[in-house]
């Protein structure tokens, strides 16, 4: 516990308040996804594209944003002992980034074969941006994009 405090203390003041805005966001939106139906927020998600939408005539996003709000992701997610799901994660991240103004896009996915009592479709979602894949990348093999929301795209 005490090494986690140091490290924390050691990081540079960028990264710092990152993980101070990822922390807000994901309890944000562990709180809409708890306490809200899904069609009462999912027009806040951004524009309904159909499959795992992207544009490739945007331009290439700035890395170091993708990088650093992955990191910040992962780094609250694993200590708050993987209590965030793949969708609160990527509404989290799509923020983070809206703000920074890089086009994202969360996509939405299924797996029937791997559904269960809880999940019967094997649901799944991710984030990206442009050709990355910002969180979720791993678990998203196998699945089928049903819709993605974009943001930042023009129109």
């Amino acid at each position: 516990m005490i090494s986690r405090i140091r490290k924390l203390f050691r990081l540079p003041r960028h990264r710092k308040r990152l993980l101070v805005e990822i922390s807000y966001e994901l309890l944000r939106a562990a709180w809409i996804v708890k306490h809200s139906h899904f069609q009462t927020y999912v027009a806040s998600l951004g524009q309904p594209m159909p499959g795992d939408a992207s544009d490739d005539t945007l331009p290439e996003p700035p890395l170091e944003h993708l990088r650093d709000v992955a990191w910040a992701l992962k780094r609250i997610n694993k200590l708050a002992g993987g209590r965030f799901t793949c969708l609160m994660l990527a509404m989290a991240g799509k923020r983070a980034l809206n703000r920074r103004h890089v086009p994202n896009s969360l996509v939405l996915a299924a797996r029937p074969d791997r559904g269960s009592g809880d999940d019967p479709f094997g649901a799944h979602s991710w984030l990206r941006s442009g050709q990355y894949v910002v969180i979720g990348a791993e678990e998203s093999v196998g699945h089928i994009p049903l819709v993605s929301y974009l943001s930042g795209h023009p129109n």
